[in-house]
């Protein structure tokens, strides 16, 4: 049997342990509300006829949501964050891209929809839909950009750092880097608005894994050179971006120098214009979930009542065992950097 209330008047409660507010400035009027779906950061009465976790719930969150409507977003694969059993077991359907070997429900597998960082630190306030959807009218003076931390907390940030090292090597002032450590930025746009091309440096390699890394150059008007997954044309003209592969370091450099010298970037205007509309009306958290929550509607497969208790959620915190089995973190870089050295080399 289907809910009572109707689609235009649905209540969904997101919670997570980061902020969750800037998010809503991905809604045309900025208030949460997408196709007739209102989206709440707290609900206090606990009204909600959703429950959706984002990454983790926040400290001390409470539902009356039964668990076959609660929906949780894994926005981290597996070689990035542990998801225990016993957290994912409090949700009745996961949105991933990879489904964990802790899971046991049933999952919708598809880019979890980051949110945007292009925009989000301007003064004096976030960038909005309206401003998103015009458009950055800086001139395009610079050739390619990158952004990129010098974390190393899995294989492939071991392999994009030293693929930029050698990218920087052989293109000199023609890259431009911006991150934490080295020429720091305010705002994602500020190293993406006036160049025609932008280096995406995923944290993994794996299709529909794609992030914000992605979304902010498709926003801000550049040609997206991607270090990512292999599926990406599932979800945006191929004639909008590059696809590279880090694991061939120097045939990745190779690949580089040849989309700057064939200069795509004129050509590929009204593609890149596309990739950016569905970007912001199909491949964003809430199309996303309401998409999800409409289909598990049509399938009748949510309870249509709530619960009488409130009920509490426990944390995703990784259990002893799983550290005492865990590598030393102190030998992590070294056996990393040794597997590219022997394993990747091309």
């Amino acid at each position: 049997m289907l809910p009572t209330r109707l689609t235009d008047n649905m209540l969904v409660h997101i919670s997570s342990n980061n902020e969750v507010l800037s998010m809503f400035r991905q809604t045309p009027a900025g208030d949460g509300v997408w196709d007739g779906v209102r989206f709440v950061a707290e609900d206090p009465d606990l009204q909600a006829d959703w429950f959706i976790g984002f990454d983790e719930t926040a400290r001390d969150c409470k539902t009356k949501v039964p668990l076959e409507r609660r929906i949780l977003f894994l926005t981290e694969p597996p070689t990035i964050k542990y998801y225990p059993r016993h957290f994912l077991k409090q949700f009745g359907h996961l949105v991933c891209s990879v489904v964990p070997s802790t899971a046991e429900g049933p999952a919708t597998i598809s880019s979890c929809g980051l949110p945007w960082m292009y925009g989000l630190y301007q003064k004096p306030v976030p960038m909005p839909w309206q401003r998103l959807v015009a458009g950055s009218q800086v001139a395009k003076t610079g050739e390619i950009s990158v952004v990129c931390s010098t974390k190393k907390m899995n294989l492939n940030q071991h392999r994009r750092l030293r693929f930029l090292g050698m990218l920087k090597e052989a293109l000199g002032d023609r890259l431009t880097f911006f991150g934490r450590g080295s020429n720091p930025i305010e705002d994602k746009s500020d190293a993406i608005n006036s160049f025609r091309y932008h280096l995406v440096l995923e944290n993994n390699l794996i299709d529909n894994g794609w992030t914000e890394k992605l979304a902010d150059p498709i926003l801000g008007g550049a040609f997206p050179i991607v270090s990512g997954g292999e599926n990406l044309a599932e979800y945006f003209d191929p004639a909008g971006f590059r696809l590279i592969d880090t694991r061939k370091p120097r045939a990745a450099v190779e690949a580089v120098l040849k989309i700057l010298d064939e200069d795509p970037f004129p050509s590929a205007q009204v593609a890149m214009a596309d990739n950016k509309r569905r970007l912001m009306m199909q491949h964003q958290f809430f199309p996303i979930a309401v998409n999800v929550i409409r289909t598990l509607e049509a399938q009748e497969a949510v309870a249509p009542v709530q619960l009488e208790t409130p009920a509490a959620f426990r944390t995703a915190a990784k259990p002893k065992w799983k550290k005492i089995a865990s590598v030393p973190r102190p030998l992590r870089p070294v056996l990393r950097d040794l597997y590219l050295t022997v394993a990747e080399r091309g």
